[in-house]
C-alpha cells in the first residue's frame, strides 16, 4: 500500500479489501509481519485482528469478520435505551396497568414534566433492554416486526396502467361499463370468489375460481365480460394482487382497458371491496368456497343485484340497469 494514501487516511477501521488481503495471506502462508508491512499497518494491528476475529478452529474469514465488525461498531454507537432509572420505573408501573407505551410517553410529562420519553423509545427499551415487558404489551409479541418500506416493494405485475390515467368518465361514474375487480379468499382451501362490481350501475357479478392465480382470474373475467355488450366492459380496475398478471390478456380477448391502484389503496376501488363485504354475510371468512354449489353463487348474485340503492333514488340495480320490474 502507498505510504502517501496511508499518511491521509482518516480512519484507522480495517476495510474489507484489508481483511480479505489478511485471509489470503494467511491461506499462502505469510507472516503476520509480513501481512502488515504490505498493507502499511502496525504488526499489532494484525495479530489483535487474527486473535479477536478467528473462529475457535483457528480460520480467519474475511465476511464473517467484516460483518461482527459493523455489527459492533453500530452498537457501540449506539445511546442507552431510556437511562433515567425514574422514566423506567414509570414506564414499568404503567404498563402493568395495562397502558400503551404512546399512552406512556403522553402522560409522563403532565404527572413529571421534568421527564420526557417517546413511545418509540418505550417500545426500544421493552424489546431491546426489558424483554420480560413484552407480556403487557396489547400485541403481546417477545420480537418486533420489521418495517415494511412501501416505496422499495417490487411490483411483479407488468405493463400496469395506473390508475391516474382512467378516464374521468370512470371516475366520475358518469358512463356505463367501468368494473373494479377483486377476489373474496378463504382458509378453508385454494377456492376463491372472483368478484366483479360495475361503478355507473351498482351490478356485481360473481364466479368461483378454482384458485386466486392469474389463469384462473383471467378466464372467470373472460366468462363474465365477455357475454356483455361493448358498451358495458370499457375498463376493469384492479389492486396489485398476483392473481392480475394476465390483465394485458384482457385487452385483447374482451377489449377492455385495466388499470392498477396505487400500493396500500385498496379504498381507491372501494365499490368492490363494499360488495365483497356484502357477500361476507352470507358466506363469512370461514366459509370453504370449494364446498358451495352453482345454484348458491347465483342466488348471492341475483340478492346483491336487487338490494336498493339511495343514489338510485332506492331502485335496485337490476331495475336501474335494465328496467327489470321486480315483483315484491
Amino acid at each position: 500500500m502507498d505510504s502517501n494514501a496511508e499518511r491521509t487516511r482518516t480512519y484507522r477501521v480495517l476495510s474489507h479489501a484489508e481483511r480479505e488481503e489478511i485471509m489470503i495471506g494467511l491461506r499462502g502462508g505469510v507472516s503476520r509481519r509480513e501481512i502488515a508491512r504490505q498493507l502499511g499497518r502496525h504488526p499489532s494491528v494484525i495479530t489483535r485482528e487474527i486473535k479477536c476475529n478467528s473462529t475457535e478452529d483457528g480460520r480467519y474469514q474475511a465476511y464473517w469478520t467484516q460483518n461482527r465488525s459493523a455489527r459492533r461498531r453500530r452498537r457501540s454507537r449506539q445511546r442507552p435505551r431510556v437511562a433515567n432509572l425514574r422514566v423506567r420505573a414509570y414506564i414499568k408501573k404503567k404498563l402493568k396497568l395495562g397502558w400503551s407505551p404512546e399512552q406512556i410517553a403522553g402522560r409522563i410529562r403532565k404527572d413529571h414534566p421534568e421527564l420526557q420519553v417517546s413511545h418509540e423509545t418505550v417500545y426500544q427499551y421493552i424489546f431491546r433492554v426489558e424483554r420480560t415487558l413484552t407480556v403487557y404489551l396489547v400485541c403481546g409479541r417477545k420480537r418486533r416486526r420489521k418495517r415494511v418500506s412501501k416505496k422499495t416493494r417490487r411490483v411483479m405485475i407488468p405493463d400496469r396502467t395506473s390508475l391516474d390515467e382512467r378516464p374521468q368518465a370512470a371516475n366520475e361514474r358518469s358512463e356505463p361499463g367501468h368494473w373494479e375487480a377483486d377476489t373474496a379468499i378463504s382458509r378453508q382451501s385454494t377456492a376463491a370468489l372472483m368478484v366483479l362490481q360495475e361503478r355507473a350501475l351498482g351490478l356485481t357479478l360473481l364466479q368461483r375460481i378454482e384458485r386466486c392465480a392469474p389463469q384462473e382470474m383471467r378466464s372467470a373475467i373472460e366468462s363474465r365480460l365477455g357475454e356483455m355488450p361493448a358498451e358495458l366492459r370499457r375498463s376493469i380496475t384492479f389492486d396489485n394482487g398476483q392473481e392480475n398478471r394476465r390483465h394485458v390478456a384482457l385487452r385483447t380477448t374482451i377489449g377492455v382497458m385495466t388499470y392498477f391502484c396505487d400500493s396500500y389503496s385498496s379504498w381507491q376501488k372501494g365499490s368492490v371491496e363494499n360488495a365483497i363485504g356484502l357477500t361476507r354475510r352470507v358466506c363469512p371468512k370461514k366459509t370453504d368456497y370449494r364446498l358451495l354449489l352453482d345454484m348458491d353463487i347465483a342466488t348471492l348474485e341475483y340478492r346483491l343485484n336487487t338490494r336498493p340503492r339511495k343514489r338510485f333514488g332506492y331502485l335496485t340495480p337490476l331495475e336501474y340497469a335494465f328496467g327489470v320490474t321486480l315483483t315484491p
